[in-house]
């Protein structure tokens, strides 16, 4: 089984606390490049930028091409776990932002099924809760034009500091329309549990309504945290954001430590 990390970039280790990071499709390969190695007490490793479904990964300059990404959310996060199993990760938080939050629900849930060690804490960032999407999505499940999606992908990658070239925007078109067909694809029949604390982050300045973050809470031990920014501030202004999950970090460490 081919694995989900790049032997260029950071590979999560059995005998160190990570938190994943999942890039969202669409936002490019310096979606993490201004967070710090370690976030508190955790080391921040990252997977690769994934495509959708039809097993088109993005491509990037730095770190070659990513493996070929299974169909829908269930599989990828099937295959992710494996992955970690395989390995003997077990002390890792995971954090997701928009679709790469319901990644890491869908790693949860997968590590639920298994009955494996459950994930340190779960962050899920500008992301409605699954249950949520389609009535929030609406009108966005009406396709969005080549054209649309290029201003997107242009927006975004001069934002975060990256080289509009053609192939770079291009292979992010694609990463965005498989993403849509992911999405559209995606169902759950009802909230499922999970083992670990989960902490929703609602951007204030992105569109999403509160409740449709609030609805988080029938997912667990939940708490709700809003932040002054925009749908890619995780990204290009990360400050407050590091600052919350590594107090959660630090929090968590501490009350492990004082169970034993």
């Amino acid at each position: 089984m081919a694995s989900w990390w790049n032997p260029r970039t950071d590979t999560p280790h059995a005998d160190t606390t990570t938190l994943i990071c999942m890039p969202s499709a669409g936002n490019g390969d310096l979606q993490f490049d201004r967070w710090p190695a370690t976030v508190g007490p955790w080391c921040v490793v990252r997977t690769p930028t994934m495509g959708g479904p039809g097993g088109e990964a993005v491509a990037t300059a730095s770190a070659g091409p990513a493996p070929p990404a299974p169909a829908g959310l269930p599989e990828r996060a099937a295959e992710l776990v494996a992955d970690l199993m395989r390995r003997g990760i077990e002390r890792f938080a995971l954090f997701g932002h928009e679709s790469a939050a319901l990644l890491g629900y869908q790693v949860a849930v997968e590590l639920n099924r298994r009955g494996a060690p459950a994930p340190l804490r779960l962050f899920v960032s500008g992301c409605p809760a699954p249950h949520y999407l389609r009535r929030y999505a609406g009108a966005a499940h009406t396709e969005p034009t080549d054209d649309e999606l290029t201003e997107r992908v242009l927006a975004t990658t001069m934002a975060m500091g990256g080289n509009p070239m053609p192939w770079v925007v291009a292979t992010g078109v694609r990463a965005l329309r498989a993403e849509l067909a992911t999405l559209r694809a995606y169902r759950i029949p009802r909230p499922t549990p999970l083992r670990c604390p989960l902490t929703a982050i609602r951007w204030l300045d992105q569109d999403i309504a509160p409740e449709a973050l609030a609805g988080w809470s029938a997912y667990g031990d939940t708490e709700l945290v809003q932040l002054h920014g925009s749908r890619l501030s995780y990204a290009t202004e990360p400050a407050d954001l590091l600052r919350v999950i590594s107090e959660r970090a630090t929090a968590d460490d501490r009350r492990r430590s004082a169970e034993g």
